[in-house]
């Protein structure tokens, strides 16, 4: 690599490629296009909501936002997940949780509340094989099957690999790029380190107006957040293996505790107020106040 071409990577930043890349605005509204076969033009109708520090282990949902009475989410997925339709649940109670909280919403009203339908997507990336497309139900996860189910989730999950659901990319130019850029990634991983991978994939796509815009705007994101990833996935692959070993209870232990670490560590990073990481970490963790502020202490000496 070029000493010209060298770019400075922050080892602390923590955002994923996806999460970034449609958290602007522009590219959100395009991803919703394709996806509702609509054309919505102004950017500014998007009201961005996700979430943060949800359930452990530095999960976050990635991207989720409003727009014409829409509760919106999208996430990605370089694994098969059967969990998503929980984990979408999780989400969706936060999320509206905090909607009603910023309308002032009186759930107790005797007049029926109108609130924004959801829609719950994942798009799959992975290296497994998939269908073009299939639907995870909720209910499948129940204990007890019921013709009628008091509770259901739908998620639709997407194979954005390149070369899949051509119709959705042809609609979708911002997702087919990304959807290249990953496989470039990908590819040249094979024949070399990963960070050189990324560093060539990115000077690649730029040359062939693949994300250029974005690329060159946001490298030093796109490395740290990609590198990242590649990091925590060999971490949670080390772990996993350790659990199985140590046993489940003991690993569901040690995942819980770094969550909490994770929660501290990011929010003191962010200048978040400790009287709001105490309330997080007793909604999350249901943790007491006082664990909570020792926690809080234990973490801000490890610094």
């Amino acid at each position: 690599m070029s000493k010209t071409n060298q770019v400075t990577i922050n080892r602390k930043f923590k955002d994923r490629l996806f999460r970034i890349l449609f958290s602007e605005k522009k590219y959100a509204l395009e991803l919703y296009n394709g996806l509702n076969h609509t054309n919505y033009q102004d950017e500014n109708e998007i009201e961005i909501t996700t979430l943060d520090d949800v359930i452990y282990m530095r999960m976050h949902n990635d991207i989720s936002f409003l727009i014409n009475n829409f509760m919106n989410f999208y996430e990605h997925q370089s694994t098969k997940n059967p969990n998503m339709p929980f984990r979408g649940f999780l989400y969706l109670a936060d999320s509206y949780k905090e909607w009603a909280e910023s309308k002032d919403v009186n759930i107790y009203s005797s007049k029926l509340i109108k609130i924004p339908t959801p829609k719950f997507v994942v798009l799959y990336n992975g290296s497994t094989d998939m269908e073009e497309e299939e639907y995870l139900k909720l209910s499948d996860a129940f204990e007890h099957k019921e013709d009628m189910p008091t509770l259901e989730l739908v998620v639709h999950v997407i194979n954005v690999n390149y070369g899949h659901n051509q119709d959705l990319m042809s609609r979708c130019k911002v997702l087919n790029e990304y959807s290249y850029f990953v496989s470039k990634t990908r590819e040249y991983a094979k024949a070399m380190k990963f960070e050189e991978a990324v560093e060539t994939a990115i000077n690649t796509c730029i040359e062939e107006g693949i994300l250029e815009e974005f690329l060159r705007r946001r490298r030093a994101d796109v490395m740290s957040a990609i590198l990242t990833e590649y990091d925590e996935e060999k971490v949670l692959a080390k772990l996993a293996n350790e659990y199985l070993h140590e046993g489940i209870e003991q690993g569901i232990e040690q995942g819980i505790e770094q969550g909490i670490k994770n929660l501290i560590e990011d929010n003191l990073e962010e200048n978040i107020p400790v009287e709001r990481i105490v309330t997080k970490l007793i909604k999350r963790y249901q943790l007491s106040e006082e664990e909570a502020r020792r926690k809080i202490e234990q973490y801000k000496e490890e610094e």
